[in-house]
């Protein structure tokens, strides 16, 4: 059985939307996945990092998977080391970093995963992008509309980058 599944990418460092693309391409190849749609690419500042940090193009990815998280997370760890990325969670710039934002109605947590998304609903540049593809997503832990952790001044920072020419892949 197959769940819905968003996913979150950021890019620092390289060619940010090729990097974003091919990862996108990647995913989309992966066995059991299948890309519903994709949201805008945005422009954000990085958050945590140093301030002279390259600006970060980030964007959400939902679609399908019809395996376990941990296998999600395996095939993505992969993708991100292909595509460049030395390691996870040291705030620094990056080709690429992908996230499990939500896996179906699954709450998980595991040494090596956090489902939802432990931040996501701290950060415009995940909320903003996810509420673009669906806008009327319930947060599964708390049972809140997404949109209502969004407030307006956070979404200032953001600056729209690109429109996906695949907003809705899958009719």
């Amino acid at each position: 059985m197959s769940n819905i599944i968003y996913l979150a990418l950021g890019s620092n460092l390289g060619d940010r939307e090729n990097n974003l693309m091919t990862a996108c391409g990647l995913i989309s190849a992966l066995e059991g996945f299948e890309t519903i749609s994709l949201s805008p690419i945005y422009v954000t500042q990085p958050t945590g990092m140093d301030s002279s940090a390259p600006t970060f193009l980030n964007m959400v990815i939902k679609g399908q998977f019809q395996y376990t998280p941990l296998d999600l997370l395996a095939n993505l760890e992969q993708i991100e080391r292909k595509l460049g990325r030395q390691s996870k969670g040291d705030n620094q710039p990056r080709t690429i970093d992908i996230d499990i934002l939500l896996f179906g109605e699954q709450v998980i947590k595991i040494e090596r995963l956090t489902v939802p998304h432990p931040k996501m609903t701290q950060r415009a540049f995940v909320l903003v992008p996810l509420l673009q593809i669906e806008p009327d997503l319930v947060f599964p832990v708390a049972g809140k509309r997404f949109d209502a952790y969004l407030k307006k001044k956070d979404t200032e920072s953001l600056i729209l980058y690109k429109e996906s020419g695949h907003n809705h892949v899958r009719t």
